[in-house]
């Protein structure tokens, strides 16, 4: 039976309070002395993961809500009502870094949510409003503006040739401040076995006080039986570090309950979680 615009939406904002809860359990207030000097990850492709809900790293192949921070022309893209709460914690030896995402979509182009860091010394929210509009069917574009302590945004498009291949493009951090990290990021995803089997690749081009460097990767995401998704990737950092990648996803009814993991080769360890609900 196809369910309403409106029926997700109650226990979807039911979900979202637990998630307010769950975020205050995570013990966001702690911040170890690496992060407070600004030094031990400023330096490295890891800070940009603190920044962006897990799962699948493309800006081609973002539909759901996450989509508003990986790229926000994939919300045009989407058909469902989307709230979740991601958690992401990036981790070397005794240090670690944490944000939550709390994420609410509206089908085809239109989505508000808030974010919370320890970047710093203090906790910091991020207040988050993505549009989205269809140019034409196939093609959209995206854009999503961030309040933390002063204004930023990002801009995107997706393209799809057919049912196989998706192009996305996003600008992140695209007004000029003293300071700010600027990625451009593109990627290219296709697929295989539809709804089965995708391979991507991107490139992250970071342009920052601290990095200038080209990374570039990709991967695969599969659908197995029962609802369950896999998917890995490997990337370059274009400072001579690999990061390995694996999630694990699984689908019941109208619930998304992901996970994922990652190393690189300068010792960072990224661990990330994802609860979502939709509705159609």
């Amino acid at each position: 039976m196809k369910r309403s615009h409106t029926s997700g939406l109650p226990p979807a904002v039911v979900w979202l309070v637990v998630a307010g809860a769950l975020c205050g359990a995570a013990g966001l207030g702690g911040s170890g002395s690496a992060w407070a000097d600004g030094k031990a990850v400023d330096a490295s492709y890891s800070f940009r993961e603190i920044l962006l809900p897990p799962g699948t790293p493309s800006v081609a192949l973002r539909t759901d809500e996450t989509a508003m921070l990986w790229n926000p022309a994939g919300l045009a893209m989407s058909k469902a009502y989307y709230v979740g709460y991601s958690w992401k914690g990036v981790y070397l030896k005794d240090d670690k870094q944490v944000g939550a995402h709390f994420l609410l979509t509206k089908a085809r182009g239109f989505g508000v949510g808030v974010a919370r860091d320890n970047y710093s010394e203090h906790v910091k929210t991020t207040t988050i409003f993505t549009l989205a509009p269809h140019v034409v069917d196939n093609f959209a574009l995206g854009f999503t503006g961030r309040w933390k302590g002063g204004f930023n945004f990002d801009c995107g498009a997706m393209a799809r040739a057919g049912d196989r291949v998706t192009v996305g493009f996003v600008g992140r951090n695209l007004r000029e401040k003293k300071d700010v990290r600027r990625y451009l990021e593109g990627g290219i995803a296709v697929t295989a076995m539809r709804h089965k089997l995708s391979f991507f690749f991107d490139v992250i081009n970071e342009e920052s006080p601290w990095r200038d460097a080209l990374a570039y990767g990709g991967g695969f995401t599969a659908r197995l039986e029962y609802g369950i998704y896999v998917g890995a990737s490997y990337f370059y950092d274009g400072d001579g570090n690999k990061i390995f990648r694996t999630s694990l996803s699984f689908l019941s009814g109208i619930n998304v309950l992901s996970g994922e993991y990652s190393i690189s080769t300068d010792d960072w360890r990224t661990i990330g979680g994802r609860f979502a609900s939709y509705s159609q």
